[in-house]
């Protein structure tokens, strides 16, 4: 049996057989999720595998393992306070009559597996849907990337992909998909794939040398959490206790809970010393509770103490039904797209027929940029409209930085 479990772009596994669990990329946000997955169907806790020291978010590797008294298991070339056993290419992991095989797939760091078993290949950030991990983070390298496809490409077709990351809210995919799909994939030529890799700028992601170090400690246990149900009952019980909402102003105008300071985690560091002189106790927000991870490791660092995260951020709030204030928020730029896109074709057809009939070529241009689009998942539209002063106010911190992805 497998279970996906869903922190914004993060993805993490449950495999289950014969009443033995394993965890695969542990998620800060879901400690409680899992704990009640393991409860509900009876799963002993027997390994946890984090496939590669993650640069994005915080892993709960630390903090199951010291709850559940198991072993976290890495590559042989993770750089890990954590680990309790070292994987290498073809090792096996048994979880009750499943046999899960370890291939190592290094390219998006020098510490990357993927997990194969039951027709699944648990990619990680190493093969993605339509795309694959960037090869700039720890010791990555885009030519051993190249060489980890060519591995990947030579299991079955059938095989179903599950990745570590999806920013388009893709959950799987097949092998054969990929093959005939995926850019990277289907490039055959090392030398192009690695200059193509090479030629790809991307911000890093936010505060990602804190996240490497406290993955690489442990330290994820320092962070404290707390159920959206036990912090709305602080929130009543206690006034100085007050949600510090680190989204960014156009996610907390679309709904935010009271009493809330919208403090966007990259303004952060300069109110510091505001919130350290206010005495208040904090409860950290976000929308799925990666940013809020983040935020209160620097509270922390800084000295503030009184500092709870709340798991599964606003979207686990409101799943809970707990009380929120809504408003109109800014408009997505996905939808800014459709609406320029569709105005535009419908501008260039209207034209065509009462005045001349080359302002057909309006609408041409705008479809051959849509192809382009979906073909690449460059929107060069969506570009232009992300230079907006508008825009660049509303989306600063939702975007945060890079992802995993090289797309």
């Amino acid at each position: 049996m497998i279970k996906q479990f869903i922190a914004g772009s993060c993805y993490s596994y449950v495999l289950s057989s014969n009443n033995e669990a394993l965890i695969i990329d542990p998620h800060i946000s879901l400690i409680e999720e899992y704990k009640k997955y393991l409860t509900k169907n009876n799963l002993a806790l027997k390994f946890i595998v984090d496939t590669h020291t993650h640069a994005d978010h915080f892993s709960s590797a630390a903090v199951l393992k010291k709850q559940f008294g198991v072993p976290v298991l890495m590559h042989e070339k993770a750089v890990s306070s954590v680990a309790d056993k070292r994987l290498k290419d073809n090792d096996q992991i048994d979880i009750g009559s499943a046999k899960i095989k370890v291939i190592y797939t290094p390219g998006h760091t020098d510490d990357a597996i993927s997990l194969y078993g039951e027709d699944r290949l648990f990619s990680a950030d190493v093969l993605l849907i339509g795309s694959v991990g960037r090869t700039d983070f720890q010791n990555g390298s885009p030519e051993s990337m190249f060489d980890t496809l060519q591995k990947l490409k030579t299991l079955p077709d059938e095989t179903i992909l599950c990745p570590g990351h999806d920013y388009h809210e893709q959950r799987t995919s097949t092998i054969a998909k990929e093959k005939e799909n995926n850019p990277f994939l289907k490039e055959t030529n090392k030398e192009n794939f690695v200059k193509n890799m090479r030629s790809k700028v991307i911000p890093k992601p936010f505060n990602i040398d804190n996240i490497v170090r406290v993955n690489q400690k442990g330290e994820a246990t320092s962070l404290e959490m707390i159920s959206p149900q036990d912090a709305a009952s602080l929130l009543k019980q206690d006034p100085q206790t007050k949600i510090l909402d680190v989204r960014s102003a156009m996610e907390f105008s679309q709904s935010h809970i009271e009493p809330s300071i919208n403090i966007p985690i990259d303004m952060l560091s300069n109110k510091i010393g505001e919130l350290s002189q206010s005495k208040q106790k904090y409860l950290v927000l976000c929308h799925s509770g990666t940013r809020a991870a983040m935020a209160a490791d620097m509270l922390l660092q800084s000295g503030i103490h009184t500092v709870k995260v709340i798991e599964g951020g606003i979207a686990h709030w409101e799943k809970e039904k707990l009380p929120v204030i809504k408003g109109q928020g800014g408009m997505s730029l996905e939808r800014q797209v459709r609406i320029i896109a569709g105005s535009l074709v419908l501008l260039g057809i209207i034209m065509a027929a009462l005045v001349h009939w080359v302002f057909i070529f309006i609408s041409v241009f705008v479809c051959c940029g849509l192809i382009y689009a979906g073909l690449t998942d460059n929107c060069l539209m969506g570009m232009l409209l992300m230079k907006l002063p508008y825009n660049k106010n509303l989306y600063k911190t939702k975007l945060g930085g890079g992802g995993c992805s090289i797309s």
